[in-house]
């Protein structure tokens, strides 16, 4: 019985080998492809700061000298930092390279060497001057101690009440806007419509249905109170979309999980806990 048992173990890891094989020679064309339209040098700015971005191979990059390990999906960088592995969403515009960061802001990129960037420079320059930033938007994701103001209750509150879940529903739409933890949105849009085909004498002959569906993503974060505030999303060009936030209530009772977005009656139907 113990010889069976060591054959099918045996045989088990074969095929588990086969298929992590199979895996990454079906990732590597794909990752490879991403990475040969985004390798060499990028001089990329940022306001009135500007850093050297240069992408040495599919998972690693330079910024200002400094190496990083990354991971180049469509429209999305993955990079290694202190704080974790943090997301990059990117889009290319003809000989421009547009990366969103995590605190909201947008570099603008363009192929080409850059000087070589000073002490000072080094010590903030992040895709984004993001590692000082980028620990400011998302904070970390864990219950806030303490009295929470409702009109100042700080970041780290503001995360923990929006991300999740929320829902717009009427008669032939539903929206749903994801907000994520790690400061990164996806919405999603359906809508369907349907009526009858009638003849001259009002009979109904046929019926017709149409149905659609958008889907977007970026960065998100939150700017008020716990009653109201902005919401503010940010697409991979750096468009913004700003929302703003006031909470339900009705006959004076105030229903917290239920929030207007510029007017639109939103309810959260996830949490992240």
């Amino acid at each position: 019985m113990s010889k069976v048992i060591k054959e099918i173990k045996i045989r088990c890891r074969i095929l588990i080998t086969a298929a992590v094989l199979n895996i990454l020679f079906i990732a590597q064309p794909a990752a490879a492809d991403n990475y040969s339209k985004l390798k060499g040098s990028w001089q990329c700015s940022l306001g009135n700061e500007s850093h050297q971005l240069i992408f040495k191979s599919s998972n690693l990059l330079t910024l200002n000298g400094e190496a990083y390990p990354c991971q180049i999906a469509p429209g999305v960088i993955y990079v290694q930092e202190e704080e974790g592995v943090i997301s990059y969403f990117y889009a290319l515009q003809g000989p421009k390279l547009i990366i969103a960061n995590p605190d909201g802001s947008v570099s603008q990129c363009q192929r080409g060497k850059a000087k070589k960037p000073g002490k000072a420079q080094r010590k903030t320059a992040g895709l984004s001057n993001t590692q000082a930033s980028s620990k400011s938007w998302p904070p970390p994701y864990v219950r806030p101690q303490g009295q929470i103001d409702e009109n100042n209750p700080g970041d780290q509150a503001l995360l923990y009440k929006f991300a999740g879940r929320w829902a717009n529903v009427s008669t032939n739409t539903m929206t749903n806007i994801y907000l994520r933890p790690d400061g990164i949105y996806e919405d999603a849009y359906e809508s369907s419509y349907s009526g009858t085909f009638n003849d001259q004498g009002g009979y109904q002959t046929g019926s017709w249905g149409a149905a659609g569906t958008e889907q977007s993503g970026g960065r998100w974060r939150v700017e008020g109170g716990l009653r109201s505030g902005r919401l503010i999303l940010t697409d991979p060009s750096g468009s913004k979309n700003v929302y703003n936030y006031q909470v339900h209530i009705e006959n004076g009772e105030v229903y917290w999980g239920e929030y207007y977005f510029n007017g639109a009656l939103y309810s959260v139907k996830y949490i992240y806990r």
